[in-house]
Parts: structure tokens; C-alpha cells; sequence
């Protein structure tokens, strides 16, 4: 059945009922946190209720997985995404890359260029 624009606000609110007044992906409260009516945009067919920033990042998940997925579904993709990422955390690398900064690294550098920054401001 197609909705009728007068009807999403009652419809998210039964949804959102439905789900706890939870994000079906962060579980945050929905009251507050701009819950919007999710639906696929190849069906139309509404999924739930998510907060807004993860209905954002699922967008652009989705579109995002369509350009990676060489063949596969975009489904298929995020999940081999997925079990990269647990891969990796069960067999790291003894190896960092050269542009990674340490916390302690990040907080030398902005002090270094406050200082600066200070020095140059008081020199004119």
C-alpha cells in the first residue's frame, strides 16, 4: 500500500512504537534525533525508522557499495567489508603507515604550530 504524504508523520510513529522508539541500526532514542522514515530506493518499500545521521550513512553506504561491489550484491560487499575489519583485528600487521600519528604525536604537532603561530603574532 502507497502512503500518502499526510500519513508518513502517524505511520513513523507507529513504526517507531513498533521498534522500541530505538534507531533499528544505533539504538539511540528517536525522539529527539530526527527520526526519519527509511525506505529502499530501488522498491520504495519502507524498512523502519532510523535516527538521521544513520539514515545519511546508510544512503551513502548503499550507494558507496554499489561502485566496490565488482559482481557481487551490495549486501555481499559490506559483509566481506566486515569481515576484513575482524580479520585485521584478529591478525594485525606489526607495521603502522608513515602518516599515522600517535595521540601524543597529534598533541606535539599542535603545540608545536601554537607556537609558532604565537612567535609570529608577537614579532609584528
Amino acid at each position: 500500500m502507497r502512503l500518502k504524504t499526510k500519513d508518513i508523520p502517524a505511520t513513523r510513529l507507529k513504526l517507531m512504537r513498533l521498534q522500541g522508539n530505538a534507531c533499528l541500526l544505533c539504538n539511540i532514542p528517536l525522539e529527539n534525533n530526527n527520526p526519519c522514515l527509511d525506505h529502499d530506493h530501488q522498491t520504495g518499500r519502507i524498512r523502519g525508522v532510523l535516527c538521521g545521521n544513520c539514515n545519511g550513512i546508510e544512503g551513502k553506504m548503499f550507494n558507496l557499495s554499489r561502485r566496490g561491489r565488482r559482481g557481487r550484491t551490495s549486501a555481499e560487499y559490506v559483509a566481506s567489508i566486515l569481515a576484513y575489519w575482524e580479520a585485521a583485528e584478529m591478525y594485525p600487521h606489526d607495521l603502522w603507515h608513515p602518516n599515522h600519528k600517535t595521540p601524543d604525536e597529534k598533541r606535539v604537532l599542535r603545540n608545536k604550530r601554537a607556537r609558532l603561530k604565537r612567535k609570529r603574532l608577537t614579532s609584528k
